[in-house]
């Protein structure tokens, strides 16, 4: 358990380096893969989701081309035997004249710490491609760029089937022989309580903390879910507040989407418009696990 504070402490306190610029997705919840390796594995069927954000959508005082565009798609399963899990994130991002993507594999460990408690450690591990085109300086002259760089990541989760907490930190600076790969870093923090009011309805309130060098960000989200078919939520955060809706279809294909209305000084001026995103979930049971994993029912989120 010491080692287990010591960890999370660590992150915290490598929470003061530079950031990289990931999206920060509404439903974040249910890409916890993307944010946290740790997550891989979460299920006891094989899990993939897509994710589409539309930044800005709209919005006139832009370009089309200048609105911020993102494509996440995230995959795992979950290995009984072993109890391991073993993933892989693609990224796409489009923001004005820069392009980002990525390719990450991930793997996590999950150690059972009491009847209903487990601990799960991840890694993850790709390589990211990263572009500016047509973008000019003040002289005139090009100040295109292209660059591929290694990408790191670590987390830890601890989860029940009423609680999920876990840290995490992307992009960790280290060097590969006399090369700088990465001095860029992001953390995450949050923590999912579901609350079984009856048979039919839950209540799942949730904090989300994203911090580095250049933006902290705080999002707390309630979520309302009958009879683990249908959901509604509200969220807050520093630069938005958001309505969400969920429909799962037979336990096996869900469906999330969530409407952001921007707030601060970015929508007093460049009067956007809101951002719109989408979520689309798959688990199928393509290794027999004999039903041995009924503590990750509650993980079977929209």
């Amino acid at each position: 358990m010491k080692k287990i504070i010591f960890f999370f402490l660590t992150l915290f306190a490598f929470g003061t380096a530079f950031a990289q610029d990931d999206v920060y997705l509404t439903q974040l919840y249910a890409n916890r893969l993307f944010y946290n390796p740790a997550a891989t594995g979460f299920a006891d069927k094989f899990f993939l989701s897509g994710a589409y954000r539309a930044q800005w959508a709209g919005t006139q005082t832009m370009d089309r081309a200048d609105r911020p565009n993102y494509i996440l798609l995230n995959a795992s399963q979950f290995f009984w035997e072993k109890r391991s899990g073993v993933g892989f994130t693609v990224y796409d991002a489009r923001k004005h004249v820069n392009h980002t993507f990525k390719v990450k594999g991930s793997y996590a460990y999950h150690l059972q710490v009491q009847e209903e408690a487990w601990l799960s450690m991840g890694i993850n591990l790709g390589v990211m491609s990263r572009s500016v085109r047509g973008s000019i300086t003040p002289d005139g002259s090009s100040a295109d760029y292209s660059a591929i760089l290694s990408d790191f990541g670590l987390g830890v989760e601890y989860y029940t089937p009423e609680l999920t907490v876990g840290a995490s930190a992307q992009h960790i600076p280290f060097v590969i022989g006399t090369r700088e790969e990465r001095k860029h870093a992001h953390f995450y923090y949050y923590m999912i309580y579901y609350h079984r009011i009856d048979k039919d309805w839950r209540v799942i309130p949730s904090i989300f903390l994203r911090n580095s060098s250049f933006i902290t960000n705080v999002e707390v989200l309630g979520r309302v879910s009958y009879l683990n078919m249908f959901q509604l939520g509200l969220a807050w955060r520093l630069d938005a507040v958001s309505v969400l809706f969920g429909f799962n279809f037979d336990d096996m294909i869900s469906i999330g989407y969530s409407f952001d209305i921007h707030t601060g000084s970015v929508r007093n001026h460049l009067k956007v418009r809101p951002s719109h995103e989408i979520v689309l979930s798959y688990r199928t049971q393509l290794i027999n696990t004999f039903n041995q994993l009924q503590r990750l029912e509650s993980q079977f989120d929209f």
